[in-house]
């Protein structure tokens, strides 16, 4: 059976300034003024982790579409598939955001910028 690869777009860069600019509008609404790379780097981090938790589901969820799941192991060895994967869940993070994910972030800037 063949494997459908390397058709979700890469929308990272969208969704990291869309979120920057969400999570530095929030921060102003808080009455905290700080650099954007100091966000970035905390949207970043966000993305980073939230991609890390969920690309495994996302890889089962294309193995089993192709018939090939392994329910046995955790282990995928085909970086072309991990891509693929992680770049679904990218998409689906751009386009549906868990609630109060800009917050959050917003929150962990806000504590930052304070304690310096």
């Amino acid at each position: 059976m063949t494997r459908q690869k390397g058709f979700t777009p890469d929308v990272r860069p969208k969704l990291t300034n869309d979120m920057i600019s969400r999570v530095e509008k929030v921060c102003k609404d808080r009455g905290c003024t700080t650099d954007k790379e100091l966000i970035q780097q905390y949207v970043e981090r966000a993305i980073d982790e939230y991609v890390e938790e969920w690309y495994e589901v996302s890889l089962e969820a294309i193995e089993l579409q192709d018939g090939n799941a392994d329910y046995a192991t955790d282990e995928f060895d085909d970086d072309e598939l991990i891509r693929e994967a992680k770049l679904r869940v990218i998409k689906d993070l751009y386009e549906d955001r868990p609630q109060n994910m800009h917050q959050q972030i917003a929150e962990s800037v806000i504590k930052e910028v304070n304690n310096r």
